[in-house]
């Protein structure tokens, strides 16, 4: 890590944590965009501005994945302890959560059973980074030779990203022989079965990839322009579909998407080389980002509930500061309620 990301009195990595409170806030953002997403007239304004706050947030959840890629390819850990604090800590979380979700379920007993089994919507997150912490093992020795790493984010950009987005593109775009095409040279490479190159194992080596070298200043800028290029494609595609077939379109939203890769590149690039020289702020956000997977796990309730108890929502007033005005509640009250909750010391260990 260069020294200007190090915090010199604990070696701890400053931009992580401006990187965790951020993308949390990021998150908020994307779901109170949602809220009203699909129940507003895709030729309105009100669809607009939800689209373009969505498009311009979905960088949130790739980030934490690849933070946790930084911090746990760069260091030996036993998966004995992987599993007795790691994952052992997530699962408990994921099965008190969704208890305490299940409670605002409407409908059967089996309705709620089954609604703890699955998780809220949003806690697909915790399960997804069980797995890559069972995972492990096989993932290290990728990122031990920089070729073979860098040969992997190669075919998992091609695979993922490139191959998935040009379906989707003649999907949405193409017609006759250019669509039949596309659909039987998508089944040739879905025969070739790469699933060992698919999915967010990539983003977790990615972060640790870009946490080891050091990117010249002209290459960030190009980074920078593919960002603003990714949130202005997310959201133009996203918003010319849904205009032509009248009906909501969320394709671009995908993570695995060209346009919404460079978002989270461009991002994870930026927080890497700000400089960070005011201590009193980063001890704040230090602390502050130790109650971000708390205020992960609560806001999906805050937001619900402010909705359905008081009608606080993003049709309360014009949404382009409706939606930044609840994400900023959303937020103060999420991570507020991390902080209160950490206080008590079995909750902080296990369920936050």
């Amino acid at each position: 890590m260069e020294a200007a990301t190090l915090n010199n009195k604990t070696n701890r990595v400053v931009f992580f944590d401006y990187l965790r409170v951020a993308a949390t806030f990021a998150v908020i953002l994307a779901h109170v965009s949602a809220l009203n997403w699909d129940s507003v007239d895709v030729n309105s304004f009100e669809w607009r501005v939800f689209n373009f706050y969505d498009s311009f947030a979905r960088w949130g959840a790739a980030v934490f994945i690849m933070i946790s890629g930084a911090l746990f390819l760069n260091k030996e850990i036993s998966m004995k302890k992987i599993y007795s604090k790691n994952i052992l800590r997530m699962l408990i979380a994921f099965i008190v959560w969704s208890i305490i979700y299940s409670f605002f379920v409407t409908g059967t007993k089996t309705q709620k059973v089954l609604a703890i089994l699955q998780g809220h919507y949003h806690m697909w997150f915790i399960l997804m980074i069980i797995g890559l912490y069972m995972c492990l093992p096989f993932i290290k020795p990728l990122v031990q030779n920089s070729n073979r790493m860098k040969y992997y984010l190669l075919l998992w950009f091609v695979f993922a990203f490139v191959i998935h987005e040009a379906v989707i593109l003649v999907q949405d775009f193409g017609s006759g022989f250019i669509t039949q095409a596309a659909i039987a040279a998508n089944k040739s490479v879905t025969n070739m079965n790469m699933n060992i190159v698919l999915g967010y194992v990539g983003y977790f080596i990615l972060g640790y990839y870009l946490s080891q070298i050091t990117l010249q200043r002209k290459h960030r800028l190009i980074i920078y322009v593919l960002g603003l290029v990714g949130v202005a494609l997310t959201a133009g595609l996203c918003l010319i579909v849904s205009l032509r077939t009248q009906t909501y379109c969320s394709n671009y939203y995908d993570r695995f998407t060209v346009n919404v890769f460079f978002e989270v590149l461009a991002v994870y690039t930026w927080f890497k080389y700000r400089k960070y020289g005011n201590e009193r702020l980063n001890a704040f956000v230090q602390k502050l980002s130790k109650y971000s997977f708390g205020a992960y796990l609560i806001h999906a309730l805050v937001i619900e509930q402010f909705n359905k108890l008081l009608g606080f929502n993003t049709l309360l007033f014009n949404p382009v500061f409706s939606v930044i005005c609840i994400s900023v509640v959303v937020f103060v009250v999420s991570f507020g309620a991390s902080a209160l909750l950490n206080q008590i010391p079995i909750v902080k260990k296990y369920m936050i």
